[in-house]
């Protein structure tokens, strides 16, 4: 079932402040993990951290193409607001895991993201661009064009613009959300043969100053406190 994201996990409904800002945010844990499935299988079976922090639903992205080390991936935990994300943050510490955890994964180091766009929270296969922006808003409103346009093309496309804090790089994050490797794949073949979409993500190129990484994802929930 598709939870929409803006957040009001809970209700599954979409809700805006006056400015168009969509509300809620992600505390993220990025890790190194020894074994990938032993570990999200691990966390799908103990829910208790989760649990302690009150997190809406929470996830893991795995990096699957583009990986700057192997086991590259994250924890996602999604609340109602910034700030029940940010206090969220000081109730567990990553870092001092119990054995289990220290066992299963490295962490490597923790962000808060908050979504500028609204979309729906349906996990899959996403591609991810982490980019430095001269202009943000105009972006996010370039991005808005472009997932209409490729929808009333008749593709199932999420497109998703956080601003991070606490990230270290400042590198804003870009995700566009495929249910399917093949339903991306579609896009970038429809784009190389001049889709009328197309100038849309050529134009939203003049508010990126530097590409810092792009890389290929999987992504899933493993936990709903409804």
């Amino acid at each position: 079932m598709k939870k929409l994201l803006t957040l009001s996990l809970l209700s599954l409904s979409i809700y805006s402040v006056s400015d168009g800002h969509p509300e809620g945010a992600f505390n993220t844990l990025f890790v190194k993990a020894a074994d990938v499935d032993r570990y999200v299988t691990y966390m799908k079976n103990n829910p208790a951290v989760f649990e302690q922090t009150g997190v809406d639903v929470a996830g893991v992205c795995v990096t699957t193409s583009g990986q700057s080390y192997p086991g590259q991936m994250f924890v996602w935990n999604a609340f109602s607001s910034t700030e029940v994300a940010m206090d969220a943050s000081t109730l567990y510490d990553p870092f001092k895991a119990n054995s289990s955890f220290q066992r299963l994964r490295e962490p490597m180091f923790t962000a808060t993201f908050v979504p500028l766009k609204a979309f729906e929270l349906d996990p899959g296969f996403e591609r991810v661009w982490k980019v430095r922006l001269n202009d943000w808003k105009s972006f996010v409103a370039a991005m808005t064009k472009l997932e209409k346009a490729q929808q009333e093309a008749g593709h199932d496309v999420q497109i998703g613009v956080f601003a991070p804090i606490g990230g270290g790089t400042e590198a804003f994050h870009l995700r566009t959300i495929h249910e399917s490797g093949a339903d991306a794949g579609r896009i970038i073949d429809e784009y190389l043969a001049g889709a009328s979409w197309g100038s849309l993500w050529d134009e939203a190129q003049q508010y990126v100053d530097e590409v810092v990484e792009e890389t290929v994802e999987q992504c899933q929930t493993i936990y709903s406190s409804e």
